[in-house]
């Protein structure tokens, strides 16, 4: 995977000293620099313009507000697992067919919050509330955690920051292949890097500026090596003639590459978005196949597809992940209900705190050392009953 040309960097003086705009500066030397007095006015401005290609014009500015967040996701409709996440980047340059962002954003630049310390002092204050319960904060969620790492040089900054923290672990989620600045870092286990994979023939047609599965695996390998923990996301298995021998076989190369042992965790979601994406999907990408399947409102008003068609892909896939990778990885479905747990797994949490604790209790059995104490279910529940019936959980 190429990196993308950054034609300009749009710098805010708040930001002019910070070092994350010498390194995109340096990094860069070909773009435009330009500084300016951000206001509302020139912002608003900005944001109407025609995109660039690949939002390859970034606009450095720093971060108002709190940057440390709850997953959106995080609601009772569906089984969410408590995450959260730092919006340090919005926007991403590969261009996934299905990626929601461009239906939530669309913007024509790519934004970084450049005041660095700010953001990572928020992480130590975030988890310091609850010093017994292990938090899991990732990087992911506006933006591939890598895609645009040899400019920032971010992943150097957030690693580091994280290893010296005692309970949380920092997910970097990416479909990228840029893992150079990770490779002499110290991040003390306290780093897990993650894949979004799909079967090859999905990212020749879907993901289109995304590293190739053989980039991917080995770019796996070298983060192995040098003591990574692993996560994988099948998120989102896309409906394909084929996908019944693609999916297995893609389990089988990447457990020819990965120990089960450093593999953190394992999500599994479907194809879902906004109704209103569909035209956006079919004007930017008329080639896409992925809206002319059978799709359905959800329970949470997104399109998805229809339930037995989701049961038969993600039991083909969890079986064949239990098959290759043992009985000790932790899988867990993203955004999806009570129902599809039991009818897969033949289990679901009772809530999705229950989750956030089942999640804390697998690392500590998994990777020794990492927390100071045996997890109690207690500091996750918030405030939920520990023995409240299911019938009583909104979402069952």
């Amino acid at each position: 995977m190429k990196e993308p040309k950054i034609t300009r960097i749009i710098v805010d003086e708040k930001v002019a000293d910070q070092k994350l705009v010498e390194r995109y500066k340096q990094n860069n030397p070909q773009a435009e620099v330009i500084k300016i007095d951000l206001t509302d006015e020139i912002k608003e401005s900005m944001f109407n313009q025609e995109p660039t290609p690949a939002k390859r014009d970034i606009l450095l500015t720093e971060k108002q507000g709190h940057t440390v967040k709850q997953c959106p996701g995080t609601d009772r409709t569906y089984r969410c697992c408590n995450y959260h996440v730092i919006n340090q980047t919005s926007n991403c340059p590969i261009d996934c067919t299905y990626c929601i962002l461009q239906f939530y954003l669309n913007n024509p630049v790519t934004t970084v919050y450049a005041n660095t310390e700010k953001l990572l002092t928020e992480v130590k204050d975030k988890i310091a509330t609850q010093p017994d319960r292990f938090f899991r904060i990732g990087t992911g969620e506006l933006s591939d955690s890598l895609a645009f790492d040899s400019s920032s040089e971010y992943s150097k900054d957030v690693v580091e920051y994280f290893a010296s923290l005692p309970n949380v672990l920092l997910e970097l989620k990416t479909k990228s292949n840029k893992i150079e600045n990770l490779l002499e870092l110290d991040h003390k286990g306290h780093t897990v890097v993650s894949w979004s994979v799909n079967p090859q023939v999905i990212i020749d047609a879907e993901e289109h500026k995304a590293a190739s599965l053989d980039e991917r695996l080995e770019a796996l390998a070298q983060v192995q090596a040098t003591g990574y923990k692993i996560g994988f996301h099948f998120d989102p298995l896309l409906y394909h003639e084929g996908w019944e021998r693609n999916y297995p076989d893609l389990i089988r190369q990447l457990f020819a590459v990965v120990d089960p042992k450093n593999v953190a965790w394992i999500s599994i979601g479907s194809l879902r978005f906004p109704p209103e994406m569909k035209e956006k999907v079919l004007e930017k990408f008329p080639r896409s196949k992925i809206m002319f399947a059978e799709l359905i409102r959800g329970m949470d008003g997104k399109m998805r597809y229809p339930k037995p068609l989701r049961l038969d892909m993600y039991r083909t896939v969890y079986n064949t992940l239990r098959e290759v990778g043992g009985q000790d990885l932790f899988i867990y479905f993203c955004m999806e209900s009570a129902e599809i747990w039991e009818r897969t797994m033949g289990w679901s949490p009772e809530s999705n705190e229950h989750l956030d604790f089942l999640f804390a209790s697998s690392l500590y059995k998994q990777f020794p050392g990492l927390m100071k104490s045996v997890p109690q279910r207690v500091d996750y529940d918030n405030g939920i009953p520990l023995h409240q019936e299911k019938a009583d959980i909104p979402g069952f």
